[in-house]
């Protein structure tokens, strides 16, 4: 059994037999003990980042709303004080944001760039030796960094008001249901939940173990499975051609699916077993009718987050104002009023596909999704001209489907990208879609059995995500079961997880595919 899982599991076990049993203000002391011994289990020594960054934050917004406060009681106060007030919180934001981002720049980034920069010179023949360093990577550092950032900013905003208990802070960091994979957690929506004291609710824990065993039958019945192929042919892509090079196009984008949001399952399920509602990271991404639109549905609390902290910052900052205002001035046009999103939506993708590791290829992934939805947004006019001249309707059913398969067409490009080694396998897999392949589609790892369960799998996964879109609450549908109807579909559910899940030594090493970024 994936050992991630397995500890997954023992924290959730040791946690719910105390959280009930306690006086409600204190239960989310277990949460975080629970979630510290996981961490501690997990990546032992390195929890230590996640605390000096609680530590940071913690200090950091107390301060700015000291200030504030004081300003706010004191009637006398002066511009001067003031603009003091403000030059000491912005000096305090930035210092604590640049020393969260230094310590996640330097531990996931600095061999990467120190290659990079030093290949780049070696090519005016230099005859530099860069000497890599040997880092560890805390786990959830992508994660909980952006959310300590993000609080700390909505203090900035005043949004809301600074918490005064550090250990609130690093409980609301460290849960130990979100720390691998997030879902990214804001403090005013979750953080808040996860320091209140929950009741037990028949309904919270039956939805939220549901949600559980769902979350575990796209895991290791789907995702685990395709792994088989995808790593096969990964490891040795010019081996590969035609339906072979699909079958891993398919069978990574697939994979990637089923596991984020089989942990994004996971993680929401036993977060509602203690009355916790995280935020949903996924609404059917693959319905999407277009790139943008799958970037709302898809990692949805990441996308938020570029969204109000990256996107707002780079398009409502003065200088973006007046360089768009005097843009304006000579050339008034659809491009010119574009210009401040375009720059904008440059920072969020290049930053996206940065954030997801330190590689180039994920930076080139990011900046395909910058060209196409920069480039629909400003074909946009064009598009309609075309559609009035040639007397097309676009919102017609022919061009919906048209609009769907380009879509799909381009997630699974990106994925490709996304999931290829390197890019040049990524290249080599898409050119080789046209050439025939000679070998047996059974050597790529899965015996018939095994494909004739994959593929009952994924029919599953796309009738529950058709119902989903359809707006057809599966659960609600269960709870209206009489008892004996509904207990045979949890002990049908748990019986397929045992029976079909893929176990074995070759599947325990598979680790959630997002837990390393």
């Amino acid at each position: 059994m994936n050992t991630v899982l397995l500890y997954i599991g023992v924290a959730f076990l040791v946690a719910f037999a105390l959280y009930y049993i306690i006086p409600l203000k204190f239960r989310w002391i277990v949460l975080l003990c629970v979630s510290l011994g996981f961490y501690v289990a997990m990546d032992s020594y390195l929890l230590v980042f996640a605390v000096v960054t609680a530590i940071g934050v913690y200090l950091s917004a107390l301060g700015i709303q000291r200030r504030n406060d004081k300003a706010a009681s004191n009637a006398e106060i002066t511009d001067a004080e003031k603009k003091k007030i403000k030059r000491l919180n912005k000096a305090s934001i930035i210092i604590t944001i640049l020393f969260n981002l230094g310590i996640l720049a330097f531990l996931k980034y600095f061999n990467f760039f120190g290659e990079s920069i030093f290949s780049f010179l070696n090519l005016f023949h230099a005859g530099l030796k860069f000497r890599a360093l040997k880092l560890f990577l805390p786990l959830g550092i992508s994660f909980y960094t952006l959310s300590a950032i993000g609080y700390l900013v909505d203090v900035h905003r005043k949004k809301y008001a600074a918490e005064k208990n550090p250990f609130k802070i690093l409980a609301f960091l460290t849960f130990f249901a979100s720390i691998i994979e997030g879902p990214i957690l804001r403090y005013d929506q979750d953080g808040k939940q996860i320091v209140e004291g929950h009741r037990f609710e028949y309904k919270n824990f039956t939805h939220g173990a549901q949600r559980v065993l769902w979350g575990l039958f796209k895991k290791v019945v789907i995702a685990d499975r395709a792994f088989l192929i995808v790593n096969t042919i990964a490891s040795a892509p010019t081996e590969y051609s035609g339906a072979a090079s699909l079958f891993f196009i398919l069978g990574y984008t697939l994979q990637l699916y089923a596991d984020f949001s089989g942990f994004m399952d996971i993680a929401l399920g036993i977060a509602e077993m203690f009355g916790i509602k995280l935020p949903e990271n996924f609404r059917q991404p693959f319905f999407a009718k277009g790139p943008q639109e799958f970037w709302q549905r898809w990692h949805i609390t990441l996308g938020t987050w570029f969204k109000e902290y990256i996107f707002y910052t780079v398009a409502l900052t003065n200088g973006m104002k007046k360089f768009s205002k005097a843009v304006k001035k000579k050339h008034k046009n659809h491009f010119t009023k574009t210009l401040p999103t375009i720059v904008a939506l440059f920072c969020v993708w290049f930053c996206n596909g940065l954030w997801h590791g330190p590689e180039w290829k994920y930076i080139v992934y990011g900046l395909y999704y910058f060209v196409i939805i920069a480039a629909g947004m400003l074909m946009e006019p064009v598009f309609k001209k075309m559609w009035q001249k040639m007397k097309i309707n676009p919102d017609s059913v022919y061009l919906r489907i048209m609009r769907h398969i380009r879509t799909l067409i381009i997630i699974f490009v990106g994925e490709t990208i996304f999931g290829a080694n390197t890019l040049g396998d990524a290249i080599y897999i898409l050119g080789s879609l046209f050439t025939p392949y000679k070998g047996s589609l059974l050597g790529l790892g899965l015996d018939w059995t095994e494909v004739v369960v994959l593929v009952l799998a994924v029919v599953v996964l796309i009738v529950v995500d058709t119902l989903k879109e359809k707006k057809i609450n599966i659960r609600d549908g269960i709870d209206k079961l009489v008892l004996p109807a509904r207990w045979l579909i949890y002990l049908a559910g748990i019986a397929i997880v045992l029976i079909f899940g893929a176990y074995g030594d070759i599947y325990a090493t598979v680790p959630f595919m997002y837990g390393g970024f």
